[in-house]
């Protein structure tokens, strides 16, 4: 990939090996299978979901949006367990993603037992993602080796990893599909065309805003085109985004009529309903995501790293600019793809920082540093002594992280989920054995490794043709230790110090616009539910009221244990037990 590599025909070789190298990274995607939402989508196809035997059940091909903001089915969702009883009422996210849901509908109504096929399908999606951008870098680079380096710095990227490897997060691949044509039709029509507005790039962001959310980072691209790329006047540039900003507010007026949005979710903050939510969070939340971007730090991580690690993103990106600032300064092209991989971030910050929310920033990203790269071996970045040195450690620094590091994590990030899903999930749902309960009995699980477990455990045992329960309830989360105290044959309490479930972790079903006070009381069919304690809106000691004994055959009681599911003897009456994921104090000789 050298600067004198200007051959046209080497080039174009060259290319191939980009394509080959990033998908056999992406091909351990195949033996991903099913993973947490694939389930709810799965049974929903197949009208096997306990969700459909809610008051007001969710469209089979209402994939992406069962939790709907209605209080009475959040209700009907809980007393059957699909979610626990910490959910907010009103939580809502709801998302209109019909293109994505008829490639789904394709998978599980033709080949449901079979996740190799399905996985085949987004490999194929990933691959088209992968091709159009080498060409989109082409149009925009030209033909230079800062197009080669761009398609290298983009087949590698880790951040395409999850939505390669997950079937459920395929709308980001298909999104970031029409993103890039976008990008590209409305560049061939501000360079070549004279037409007053492109009715084809217009028709192909409606595509990708039909595919998923992420489609809306195609604004981000164009208003950095108009600002820094395109060669018209001012007046000329504005009324180029006209067109598209009227696509985006007819989106989204049709988005809300029609009852899709995000609200009540920690996970999920819609900027236009929670706009003081959104600003507080996005500072944070975009420094964690340049870190991931051009540092390579899997934003996922999370509490995992100092608190402090923001500002040191922010110190190491600020010397990335100091780096390339002469590129910037006489290359309109790396001005266009830096701007555009930044404005990407903030509507992605939305949500709790993932690596599989850069999928989309990585377009500009890998454009700026294949530009960065040439101009540096090609001596343009004009430095000297100790600045020229730091300047060669810099941009070292960046190869090393953004094609090697990041080659490494690629697989690692595609498999992810199955590795997350094996270890806290999968063989505990499977592992359960329900087969002996008697009739109308209710399983309860003390502490599930995740919130919404209820949900994936019936999920994940309706599809492997196990038994499942009328409903099942969930306690308190196993990421914490707890301790349970047995009050009476009908009451227990569950307490922890660091909260009874993850607000951060764990808040997709609960955010902080929604705090608990004491005394709150959650009624379900069968158990009260009574917060007795809170930190910053988190429970920390909760009380249950069974309506029958805790001895009663009707209820079997059962622990997380080592990755499976045990069951769980009560202490007696008066007494107390310390619970964690692994104990062995619960479980039954």
């Amino acid at each position: 990939m050298g600067a004198n590599n200007t051959g046209q025909e080497p080039q174009s070789k060259t290319i191939w090996w980009a394509l080959v190298l990033g998908m056999l990274l992406a091909l351990p995607c195949l033996w991903v299978g099913l993973q947490l939402d694939d389930y709810f989508h799965w049974g929903l196809v197949t009208q096997r979901s306990q969700v459909l035997q809610t008051l007001s059940p969710a469209s089979p091909y209402g994939l992406f949006s069962f939790l709907d903001g209605d209080p009475a089915r959040v209700v009907d969702m809980m007393n059957l367990g699909l979610v626990p009883w910490w959910t907010y009422p009103q939580v809502e996210y709801a998302f209109w993603r019909p293109l994505t849901e008829l490639t789904h509908g394709l998978d599980y109504s033709l080949w449901p037992q079979t996740p190799m096929l399905m996985h085949l399908q987004s490999l194929i999606y990933f691959g088209i993602m992968l091709w159009l951008c080498f060409q989109l870098f082409k149009k925009i680079q030209g033909e230079s080796s800062a197009w080669l380096w761009a398609s290298f710095l983009f087949a590698l990227s880790y951040s395409h990893g999850v939505p390669a490897g997950w079937l459920a997060n395929r709308n980001s691949v298909l999104a970031v599909i029409f993103v890039i044509l976008t990008i590209a039709s409305h560049h061939r029509w501000r360079e070549y065309d004279q037409s007053a507005i492109s009715l084809r790039s217009c028709l192909l962001l409606v595509l990708g805003l039909l595919c998923g959310e992420m489609a809306v980072t195609a604004g981000a691209y164009l208003l950095s085109y108009a600002l820094f790329y395109d060669k018209g006047d001012w007046r000329s540039r504005f009324y180029s985004l006209v067109p598209y900003a009227v696509v985006g507010l007819a989106w989204l007026s049709i988005r809300a009529i029609l009852g899709y949005g995000a609200s009540g979710s920690g996970h999920y903050l819609d900027p236009l309903s929670t706009p003081i939510l959104f600003l507080e969070m996005l500072t944070q939340r975009v420094l964690v995501l340049v870190g991931g971007l051009f540092l390579v730090v899997p934003p996922e991580l999370g509490s995992a790293l100092p608190a402090y690690r923001i500002w040191v993103y922010l110190a190491l990106f600020l010397l990335v600019i100091w780096v390339a600032w002469p590129l910037l300064k006489s290359d309109r092209r790396a001005r266009f793809w830096l701007c555009g991989s930044l404005l990407c971030l903030i509507p992605v910050a939305s949500t709790v920082p993932h690596s599989r929310l850069l999928i989309a920033a990585s377009v500009g990203a890998a454009g700026f540093l294949g530009l960065l790269f040439v101009a540096w071996r090609n001596g343009k970045l004009r430095r000297s002594g100790l600045a020229g040195a730091a300047t060669g450690i810099v941009a070292v620094l960046l190869m090393v992280l953004n094609l090697g590091l990041s080659s490494l994590l690629l697989p690692l990030e595609i498999v992810s989920m199955r590795l997350m899903g094996d270890n806290f999930l999968n063989n505990g749902a499977v592992s359960w054995n329900l087969q002996d309960l008697p009739q109308g009995a209710t399983p309860i699980l003390i502490n599930p490794p995740l919130s919404s477990a209820g949900g994936y455990i019936n999920g994940i045992r309706l599809y492997e043709e196990l038994p499942v329960t009328a409903k099942t309830w969930l306690l308190a989360s196993g990421t914490r230790s707890l301790k349970v105290s047995v009050l009476n044959q009908h009451t227990l309490d569950i307490e922890s110090a660091e909260g009874l479930y993850d607000a951060q972790q764990e808040g997709v079903l609960r955010g902080p616009q929604a705090p608990f006070s004491v005394g709150d009381s959650v009624q379900l069919d069968g158990m009260i539910v009574t917060v007795m304690a809170v930190d910053e809106g988190v429970p920390t000691q909760a009380r249950f009221q069974f309506a029958k004994p805790l001895n009663s055959d009707l209820y079997r009681f059962a622990h997380w244990h080592g990755g499976s599911v045990a069951p769980c003897r009560l202490p007696a009456k008066g007494a107390a037990i310390e619970l964690k994921m692994n104990s062995e104090q619960c479980a039954m000789p």
